[in-house]
């Protein structure tokens, strides 16, 4: 079943393809971890489908080779392996925009339409988005290209202009947590905890249930709380979580400053100082991949929110 969040969305682009109002290019916007990506598989599959149907009808052969990876009229652009050193790029280069151009022009094999999903597209360099908009601005017969995004700001305004904009809205709290429990199967307390180390979003909680991030959260926040209330010293907060992703160290840290700051706004005291962590929390998680010294910086940080006292 499809999440309540996706379903406005969902409606809209059936809405649009059995009317025969589906533009050349969508552009589905939203934050990320809220299912944007395999929503647009699942409207890819519904472009190739031999039925013109939402969802796709998953029995004729366009749909069976569209499920198997294998059709030869849907393509899809994301972060391909860089060849010279064996890792996922982190980007979305020339080649491959040059790639499906090239393949969206030729004859259809099977569907009446050509489908193809770029993700994420704001992953583009400048060349790379310059090669889409003119894909976009000169479209190829009645291919539909479907591009997502979780952050359709960093695009071009032009690729935006040529797009039929579908947005995706993270759902409330309790709208997620709601469906968590109904859908997965989640002891409620363990739902709203990794919902909050998740920042309300349901994707992103269920992976962290899965793979240890919610206790992980759980244990930054008892550490913060107790550095704040002198129960805690830096050095062993500072052995403890440097066992966590870096990546994900920050972001939480960033997180809770961000909670205890809305905290002290709300009984009118300073919070000023909390928000400068939350920038620096910010910042170096930019750092988290690149070689500078990671102990020093989250030393640092810590040292500054133990000296914030209750």
């Amino acid at each position: 079943m499809t999440p309540p969040w996706l379903q406005a969305v969902e409606s809209e682009f059936a809405e649009r393809l059995q009317s025969g109002r589906l533009a050349h290019a969508l552009l589905i916007s939203g934050p990320a971890d809220c299912g944007k990506t395999d929503l647009a598989k699942a409207f890819m599959s519904s472009v190739l489908c031999l039925e013109n149907t939402y969802p796709a009808c998953g029995k004729c052969r366009s749909c069976q080779l569209a499920a198997s990876g294998a059709h030869p009229d849907g393509h899809v652009i994301t972060f391909e392996e860089n060849p010279r050193t064996g890792e996922l790029r982190k980007e979305l280069v020339i080649d491959q925009v040059r790639r499906l151009t090239s393949s969206m022009y030729l004859t259809n094999t099977i569907s009446r339409r050509k489908a193809a999903l770029v993700y994420p597209v704001e992953a583009m360099n400048k060349n790379t988005a310059n090669a889409l908009l003119k894909t976009l601005e000169e479209p190829p017969g009645d291919a539909v290209l479907i591009l997502v995004s979780h952050a359709p700001g960093r695009l071009l305004a032009t690729i935006r202009s040529r797009c039929q904009a579908l947005q995706v809205r993270q759902p409330d709290f309790a709208t997620a947590l709601n469906w968590i429990l109904s859908e997965h199967g989640l002891a409620e307390s363990e739902a709203e905890l990794a919902l909050r180390a998740a920042a309300g979003s349901p994707l992103r909680a269920l992976r962290m249930s899965q793979d240890g991030g919610t206790e992980q959260y759980r244990q930054v926040h008892q550490l913060l709380q107790g550095l704040r209330k002198g129960q805690a010293g830096v050095a062993q907060a500072m052995k403890e979580l440097g066992e966590i992703d870096p990546d994900r160290l920050w972001a939480w840290m960033s997180l809770l400053a961000a909670n205890f700051s809305r905290s002290l706004a709300t009984h009118g005291q300073q919070s000023k100082p909390v928000l400068d962590l939350q920038y620096q929390a910010d910042r170096n998680r930019g750092f988290a991949r690149s070689p500078v010294r990671k102990d020093l910086l989250l030393q640092d940080w810590l040292i500054q929110w133990s000296e914030l006292r209750p």
